[in-house]
């Protein structure tokens, strides 16, 4: 069961942000929301965990890093974190 904390932010994450929110919050053009959305790297509609994707665009674009390139690293981060998950259940499975 879901303490009082979990459920505000479980109601937070489900909740949708426009793209133009989005940008003002994180930081970032627009255009850039909306190449995120278009090339999948997050659903049109918008949550809290977008925001933290999209200010780690930002980021990654103030180090000098091109939108494809961004776009390459965060899929890349996305697949060893799957990975990192997959090891651990292989691990829980390997010790029960």
């Amino acid at each position: 069961m879901m303490n009082e904390r979990e459920q505000v932010d479980a109601v937070a994450e489900s909740m949708s942000i426009t793209v133009r929110t989005a940008a003002r919050r994180a930081g970032v053009d627009v255009y850039i929301v909306r190449h995120c959305v278009e090339v999948g790297l997050m659903e049109e509609d918008l949550t809290e965990r977008d925001l933290v994707e999209l200010r780690r665009v930002r980021r990654l674009m103030t180090l000098g890093i091109n939108l494809p390139g961004v776009e390459v690293i965060l899929r890349m981060r996305r697949r060893i974190q799957e990975l990192q998950t997959e090891l651990a259940r292989l691990e829980r499975l390997n010790r029960s």
